[in-house]
Parts: structure tokens; C-alpha cells; sequence
């Protein structure tokens, strides 16, 4: 006789591959016709964007543009600064496993940038992109969590945790806003260089939409009107927000998203009073939206009849276990010192850091994330006929995070995003940096599960036995596996030696009731 059992089905989306490749982005950039030459580089930056990803023939196929920022004095009699802008469009095709997966995301990212000056209008830029893939496949996983009607069947409860990556998607979202020179500067003639930073904020989730917050750090370098007064420095904080759809995003999910620039337009303009006072920002971000789920449910995991055999149909499962996820946080402090035969810092007009995570290292139960913080730094000497000069440092830290029971086993993720930065100048020489960082990480251990299929009473009686059983507990027994040894309910074991609850420790005496 079959049994019949309530079921219930909970759908999971499972990651099922994940891929980590690099590729060298490298192109010639030529200064164009309306600049000047280049005298000196002060400064390179290099931002990677995927812009599509396809699928053919056990391959996935990646587009994206690496966008390149370029800072210079012009070759000239006034050794003025400079800025330019390019692309670079690149292409790699990955290795994919045979299983069919629904959800695919790719995220690019530079780890190395550096150039050669070939001549005044021309450099050979190279850039290393590192592209993280992830394969995401859905499954329904059918549980047997109660016994409909009555009868002698004996069924053993456990609890079960569920994890799953409801959604690991990018949104594109276009901020518009305007910026104004503060009454306290003076008029623009010519920007510079225009840096915009996105800082993470608070993110609420909404039934299938999640509402993204946080603020852009713009920092503006800029020529003005009176060019005898120097380069002129501004910074400005926008606080955006902005609804997005995702689906299967729920209220219970735990949400984390970082930003990255994708695209910057702007607009010099003039105010109400016909000066040019005014920047127009049109900015495309990319936010990237991890958002998991974990379900906690009671399933029948072992059953047996007081009356006759039973027939276990049973079944492997393999799930995904998660042992850590969230966010933590460091300050990194550390002195970057101008070389001998540079000029000394006057006026910082620009500080900004890039963080990579290097690698990752399981050691005494902790997930330890291994990375490296460039620095880079733009400023002015006073009585110096260069109205520039730039430094870049390199740090190497280490952060850890305790992570109770992992080991080498375990599929470790981590995203650093910077989310403060200060200096100090100690001396002329001497520039103290502080970045706080914060660290998304997320350990992820593959599980085998045992669940019941069906069962079956088979017409095969238990021979009841006469008398009571003495029973001296043994190490690793416990009063499930006694009861159902001797065929007989939990309960009158518990009932018969006044137990309050079913814990039995090696040695105990225990009396095991007769049919």
C-alpha cells in the first residue's frame, strides 16, 4: 500500500558554472586634431563594460568596450593640462559546460593598464580585462513534509535550509542632473577632466522591485576665466535613486548591488545670469544586482510502520549550502612619499583609488581575500612653471572574514568597493591616504541530501515480540533509530522511561515496551 504524503515544491535557481578568464586589450590612441601635443602623461584610467553576451555552440561569447581616460600636459608654451577620451571594443569566447542554464551574467573589470609614448600625437595603450562568468539553472525540488490520514506509519521530521541566487542581473539606470560652480570660483573657461565616482547606498526591495539609492562624486578640474589664476578644483555629491523591476525578487531576499560608470555626457551651460557657471550631467551607471534567498522548511527524511515492512524509494540530491554572505569592513592607511626629484605637493587636486581582489585562501575557517589598492593622485607645486604632476601607489592587503566550516571545498566570491577616501598631508613630501573598503563576500558549498521519494506498506506484518527489552544505549545511538529498530512508537519509549524529551546519552538504561 502506497502512502500518501502532503508534498511541497519549491523552485531554486542553482548556480551551475562559474568561469574566470583574463584577456589584453591593447590598441594605438591619437591625439585628436582640435588638442595639442602631448608632452607628459600624467594620468591613465581604464574602465571595462560588457555590452553583449551570446551563446553558440558550446560557447559564450562576450562583447564589451573598454573605455580610456587619458590625462596630459600639452606641449606648449603654457604646459597646460589636457583630457581625451577613447575606446577600445574587445571580444573573448568562454568554454561552456553541456547543462542548459537559463541566466547567464558576465561582469568585466581592469586589473593593469599602461602605456608607451610613441610620439607627441600617438600612444600604444594596453589594458588587462578580467571577465568573471556565472551560469545560473532552475530547478524544481519536490519535498515530502507531511502524512495525509492516519495510520501506524512512524515519520521522522528535519529541518532544511534552501538556498538559491533568486537573481544576479545588471540594470542600466541614467542619471540627469546639473551642477553649478560655487559662488566662491570662478567662471569656467575649459574643463579638464570631469571624474564621477558612484558610492553604494541603501537598496529596499518591493515585491518584484527593488529601489536602488545611493549618491555620484563628481570632482571637476577645470581652466578659468583668468587663466593666471591657476587650476581651478570643485566637487559635488549627487543623491540618486531609482526603481528597477527584477523578477522574482521578494521581500525576504537579501540584496546587494554595486555600481560602476558605464557612460558620462556633460554639457558646459550658462546660468540665469548668462554665465558659464553651469555643467549638464547625463550619467549611464551599471548596477549590479545580487539578490539571494534562503528558505527554511521541515521535510520527512526517515519513516517506518509499527505494523508491517516498509519500502523506502529514495534520492540523491545536491544542493547548494551557503555558509557566509554579507558585507564587512576595513580602513587601509598608508603613506604614499613623492620621489626624489619630483616637486613637492602644493595642492592636491585630485585622489582616487582603485581596489582588485587578487586572490582568496581558506585558512583556519576564514575566507582571506588577498588584494591590492592603487592610488592615484594629481596635485600642484607651488612656483612651478608645470601646473601638474601626478603619483600612483600600490598597496597590498589582506582582509579576513570568519566563515564556521569551510574549507577548501567551497566556492568563495568577493567584490571590493571603496566607500570613503581622505588624506592628510603630512608633509611636503608625504601624502596620508584612509580608504575604507567594503567587502561583499558570499562562501557557497555544494551538499548531497538523501529524500524520501514514496514509501510503501508492504502486506509483510512485523512479528510483534513478547516482553519488555532492557536496552543499554550505546555511543551514536539516539531514540529514533531504537524505536524504529524495535518497531515501535517514540512516544511510549518516552511515556515508559519518563522522558520529557528524546535525548540519551552511552550507557543509559533504557526500557523498551513489549507489543
Amino acid at each position: 500500500m502506497q502512502i500518501d504524503f502532503k508534498k511541497e515544491i519549491i523552485p531554486v535557481n542553482e548556480m551551475k558554472w562559474h568561469q574566470n578568464t583574463t584577456l589584453l586589450v591593447e590598441g594605438d590612441v591619437i591625439v585628436p586634431d582640435i588638442k595639442p601635443d602631448i608632452r607628459q602623461v600624467l594620468m591613465t584610467e581604464a574602465d571595462a563594460i560588457i555590452e553583449g553576451v551570446t551563446r553558440d555552440d558550446g560557447k559564450l561569447n562576450v562583447t564589451g568596450t573598454v573605455v580610456i581616460r587619458i590625462l596630459y600636459i600639452a606641449d606648449e608654451e603654457a604646459l597646460s593640462p589636457k583630457s581625451m577620451e577613447t575606446k577600445f571594443d574587445f571580444k573573448d569566447s568562454i568554454d561552456m559546460p553541456g547543462e542548459e542554464m537559463e541566466d547567464i551574467n558576465v561582469k568585466a573589470t581592469t586589473e593593469h593598464i599602461e602605456f608607451s609614448l610613441i610620439n607627441s600625437r600617438k600612444l600604444n595603450m594596453k589594458v588587462v580585462v578580467s571577465l568573471a562568468a556565472k551560469g545560473y539553472a532552475k530547478r524544481a525540488l519536490s519535498f515530502l513534509t507531511d502524512v495525509l490520514g492516519e495510520g501506524t506509519l512512524q515519520t521522522r521530521k528535519s529541518p532544511l535550509s534552501l538556498y538559491h541566487v533568486v537573481a544576479d542581473t545588471p540594470r542600466d539606470i541614467v542619471i540627469t542632473e546639473a551642477i553649478e560652480v560655487p559662488s566662491a570660483k570662478m567662471d569656467i573657461d575649459e574643463i579638464i577632466m570631469l571624474n564621477i565616482k558612484a558610492s553604494r547606498g541603501d537598496c529596499k526591495i518591493m515585491s518584484g522591485k527593488i529601489l536602488l539609492k545611493g549618491s555620484l562624486l563628481v570632482n571637476t578640474l577645470y581652466n578659468g576665466v583668468d587663466a593666471e589664476a591657476g587650476i581651478q578644483h570643485m566637487e559635488h555629491e549627487i543623491a540618486f535613486s531609482e526603481m528597477v523591476d527584477v523578477e522574482g525578487l521578494q521581500d525576504d531576499c537579501m540584496c546587494h548591488v554595486t555600481y560602476s560608470v558605464k557612460n558620462v555626457y556633460y554639457t558646459l551651460k550658462e546660468d540665469m545670469n548668462g554665465d558659464p557657471r553651469l555643467i549638464s550631467l547625463d550619467v549611464v551607471l551599471r548596477a549590479d544586482i545580487i539578490a539571494s534567498k534562503t528558505q527554511d522548511i521541515h521535510i520527512i527524511d526517515d519513516c517506518y510502520s509499527t505494523t508491517n515492512m516498509v519500502s523506502l524509494h529514495q534520492e540523491t540530491l545536491c544542493i547548494d549550502e551557503l555558509l557566509s554572505e554579507g558585507t564587512s569592513h576595513e580602513s587601509i592607511k598608508e603613506i604614499l612619499t613623492i620621489p626624489e626629484g619630483v616637486p613637492m605637493t602644493g595642492a592636491v587636486y585630485n585622489l582616487s583609488c582603485k581596489s582588485r581582489v587578487n586572490g582568496i585562501q581558506i585558512v583556519d575557517e576564514k575566507m582571506v581575500i588577498h588584494g591590492k589598492l592603487t592610488a592615484f593622485v594629481l596635485y600642484g607645486a607651488h612656483g612651478e612653471n608645470v601646473p601638474m604632476y601626478s603619483l600612483v601607489g600600490e598597496f597590498d592587503f589582506e582582509h579576513a572574514v570568519l566563515v564556521d566550516n569551510i574549507d577548501d571545498s567551497a566556492l568563495c566570491e568577493c567584490s571590493i568597493t571603496e566607500q570613503g577616501l581622505s588624506f592628510t598631508l603630512n608633509a611636503a613630501s608625504e601624502i596620508e591616504l584612509r580608504c575604507n573598503l567594503e567587502f561583499y563576500t558570499r562562501a557557497i558549498k555544494k551538499a548531497d541530501i538523501t529524500i524520501i521519494k514514496h514509501c510503501e506498506i508492504t502486506d509483510e506484518e512485523w512479528k510483534p515480540r513478547c516482553g519488555m527489552v532492557i536496552y543499554f544505549v550505546q555511543k551514536g545511538d539516539n531514540l529514533w533509530d531504537i524505536a524504529k529498530r524495535y518497531q515501535i512508537d517514540q512516544t511510549k519509549i518516552m511515556e515508559l522511561n519518563r522522558m520529557d524529551t528524546p535525548q540519551i546519552f552511552p550507557g543509559q538504561k533504557i526500557l523498551i515496551p513489549g507489543a
